[in-house]
């Protein structure tokens, strides 16, 4: 069911096409998987027979991000990498070194759990082997017949396609930094499309509503968590499809 594609092997492909569950998606955690529990409750969810896909940021600002390990490896749960993931690997990769861009973005953005919560030496290698693991995009095959895609923050390009096939020295330079870090759509309501992918579901920037929001073919669902304690569970049906095509 999942394959990695792109030239650079960044994105993770699903074939959903003949799945016979439910398809979640969430996004921006932030440690409070107290929200993740009531949602799933809430929606009936089977770990059995459905899917849960993540649009990073599991943890950082919120109450229970040392727990992070009791939730990434679950067969059930499919992850992208997310900004916030990132800074955690870099912060491991340079020894957590003080004076590290990383490790500072990350103190500043609630990234102390890291430190003050008893977190052991192997606790960290295995959350940075998790994060390091994410691809930084997915793609689902759904059974409706269309592709969506899914991001962090922005499509690099605005073009699906062009996304897949970005050179290495690319994504470096500025892939990486757009995927995980843009927030140009939303702050201009920009009413465009992703060519290459019917609709485009991203997190990273809180919407204004702290509800779903949508603009062109891009599908905001943070809810801003750490502040409004509230996630959005978006459940990927053929009605969601519809609906959102429409808009």
């Amino acid at each position: 069911m999942r394959k990695l594609i792109g030239t650079c092997n960044h994105v993770a492909q699903y074939d959903l096409r003949f799945f016979k569950g439910r398809i979640f998606a969430v996004s921006d955690l932030h440690g409070h998987y107290d929200l993740l529990h009531e949602a799933l409750r809430n929606a009936g969810f089977d770990s059995i027979r459905d899917k849960l896909f993540v649009l990073g940021d599991w943890c950082d600002r919120g109450p229970d991000s040392r727990y992070v390990l009791d939730y990434v490896n679950e067969p059930w749960v499919e992850s992208l990498r997310g900004n916030h993931c990132q800074m955690f690997i870099d912060g491991f990769e340079s020894h957590w070194h003080p004076n590290n861009r990383s490790v500072l973005t990350l103190k500043a953005h609630g990234g102390d759990w890291i430190w003050n919560s008893g977190l052991t030496d192997l606790d960290k290698i295995l959350i940075h082997e998790a994060f390091s693991s994410m691809p930084i995009g997915m793609e689902l095959l759904l059974p409706s017949g269309h592709k969506l895609g899914m991001i962090h923050a922005e499509v690099p390009y605005n073009d699906w396609n062009k996304w897949l096939n970005i050179t290495k020295a690319e994504l470096e330079w500025d892939g990486m930094a757009t995927a995980q870090w843009a927030r140009t759509w939303y702050s201009k309501r920009y009413q465009g499309e992703v060519k290459g992918v019917d609709l485009v579901l991203v997190g990273h920037t809180p919407t204004d509503s702290n509800n779903v929001e949508q603009y062109g073919n891009m599908v905001f669902i943070d809810g801003g968590s750490f502040f409004s304690g509230k996630i959005n569970l978006v459940e990927i049906n053929d009605d969601w499809v519809r609906r959102r095509l429409c808009l």
